[in-house]
């Protein structure tokens, strides 16, 4: 027991050293409407500490999970849940306390389509990748913001598609 409690206070210890490490922005949590030519649901994305970040560019990594209803055809519509990685290529710029991001974004994940609902007897697996371009608008002294991507990409279950995310980021 005490073995436990000390490799959860170090992990603890760890995490907010590492925070102080990386640059300005530390942790998000993101909830995201996301809709595309053949899919439509919602993700949760959380967004790791900048990986690079200057005064006019940030890198950052964040991880997705997904749920959609997917209609390839109206006799068989199918449930699908993913996890995606997104990397982001942006730049920030702050007038008058309001801040604007503009950035670029690649995915890839993988995902796991359900012919029935509620039954994983007919599993499915797939992988998509793609990339889009969004912004992210909020108030400087705040720590959340509004985003809109939008984007395209490719599911090997054989479907391009465009897509369009809508959601509130929140910095921690």
């Amino acid at each position: 027991m005490k073995k436990t409690v000390k490799v959860i206070c170090w992990g603890i210890l760890t995490l907010v050293m590492t925070t102080k490490v990386f640059a300005r922005e530390s942790f998000s949590i993101s909830g995201l409407w996301k809709t595309d030519s053949y899919r439509s649901g919602g993700a949760v994305e959380l967004g790791f500490p900048n990986i690079f970040e200057s005064e006019r560019l940030f890198i950052r990594d964040s991880l997705e999970i997904v749920g959609a209803g997917v209609f390839l055809n109206e006799e068989d519509p199918v449930g699908m849940a993913g996890m995606i990685n997104k990397i982001v290529l942006g730049g920030k710029k702050t007038v008058n306390g309001v801040y604007i991001k503009s950035y670029g974004f690649l995915t890839l994940g993988g995902n796991l389509f359900f012919s029935e609902a509620m039954k994983f007897s007919g599993k499915d697996y797939g992988f998509d990748f793609g990339g889009g371009g969004g912004f992210e608008l909020g108030f400087e002294g705040g720590s959340a913001g509004f985003l809109i991507e939008y984007g395209g990409g490719y599911c090997t279950k054989g479907f391009g598609y465009s897509n369009v995310n809508l959601g509130y980021r929140k910095y921690f």
